[in-house]
């Protein structure tokens, strides 16, 4: 693995811990759930269309983030 390579998985590491913080602090306030797909949406399509894959991460720590509060309270 080279020196590129950790630190493009490291990344992405920080990317989603930082999109899941943020959706968690997000989700605390009502109809959260509406900027938070759309802003998911958006980083998945940009990310998908510039074949980024930090942009796709950072979508699916949004999910996560949400849905972690959502569901698990």
């Amino acid at each position: 693995m080279s020196g590129s390579e950790i630190c493009k998985i490291l990344q992405s590491v920080c990317a989603f811990i930082i999109a899941t913080a943020i959706a968690q602090i997000v989700a605390t306030f009502p109809w959260s759930q509406v900027p938070i797909g759309i802003a998911a949406a958006i980083f998945y399509s940009k990310g998908h269309q510039s074949n980024s894959i930090a942009l796709q991460v950072i979508a699916v720590g949004l999910v996560f983030g949400w849905a972690k509060c959502y569901f698990a309270g």
